[in-house]
């Protein structure tokens, strides 16, 4: 993949919304017990798992796929910037993850982070990563359980879009998807159909918060970018204010989430 300007929308999600979900990624490096020559990050996004993984394993060549180019720019300019002593051995890959481009048999560790509940059919992503695992390769998946994360901040802001007559569509912190996990039986039951074993699933939780400004700007330059560009400086300048003055009334805790996650780890069965 040649290197390329990153864009806008791919940058907004690196400064805004990855290090939302970074922590879990990184807790789930960190239970598998083993030193990769070769670790694939399936659903790079912007980097941050790639990174992290480059960190802990500094010997491993490591491959960072995404179905999207403007993701990986941002992720490989990271790498050029921040570690550019040893970028020869990061590979980028834009290609669909139920159809990657490598061989069978040709990666030790491959890990998921909050991405097989996108994918259109998370069986398949499974019997896709079994095929480019090594016998005894594992695999590290992390992934929402089904919840509906509600911060009573976003409340009070579609309060005050409702009152000054503007139209908020999807803002709000998340809501859970159909394709989300509903129990952590069901994620163990999905990898041993796949074929995978030793699975080891667990309990994670995402925890963040913001400080009230911190919550303005994400809302603003992200999660309701759109309300505000709707608006001209002044009509900004008046939404800020209204909300800044909603949101004084409210507890630090309205700033906070927590949700519930599934952290798994399973591993290729060695053949015969």
């Amino acid at each position: 993949m040649t290197e390329r300007s990153p864009d806008p929308d791919s940058l907004r999600y690196a400064t805004h919304w990855e290090p939302v979900l970074a922590a879990p990624g990184r807790r789930l490096l960190r239970r598998i017990d083993v030193m990769p020559t070769t670790f694939l990050d399936v659903g790079a996004g912007t980097g941050s798992l790639t990174m992290a993984a480059a960190a802990r394993w500094p010997d491993a060549r490591i491959l960072s796929l995404d179905a999207s180019a403007g993701m990986l720019s941002v992720a490989q300019h990271r790498v050029a910037t921040e570690r550019g002593g040893d970028a020869d051995r990061f590979e980028w890959l834009i290609a669909d993850a139920l159809a990657m481009p490598l061989a069978d048999g040709s990666v030790d560790v491959a890990v998921s982070s909050f991405v097989i509940q996108v994918v259109a059919d998370r069986r398949a992503l499974l019997r896709e990563v079994l095929r480019v695992l090594r016998p005894g390769g594992t695999l590290g998946l992390v992934a929402w359980l089904a919840d509906e994360l509600l911060l009573a901040a976003d409340d009070a802001f579609a309060g005050v879009v409702a009152e000054m007559g503007l139209d908020e569509e999807g803002g709000g912190f998340r809501s859970s998807r159909t394709t989300d996990y509903r129990a952590l039986g069901e994620t163990a039951d999905e990898l041993d159909a796949a074929g995978f074993t030793g699975v080891d699933v667990q309990a994670d939780e995402l925890r963040h918060a913001w400080t009230r400004e911190e919550y303005l700007v994400f809302k603003e330059q992200y999660d309701d970018r759109d309300v505000f560009e709707s608006l001209d400086e002044s009509g900004r300048a008046r939404l800020r204010k209204a909300v800044r003055r909603r949101w004084a009334e409210l507890p630090d805790e309205a700033f906070r989430v927590s949700g519930p996650l599934v952290s798994a780890i399973a591993q290729r069965p060695f053949e015969g």
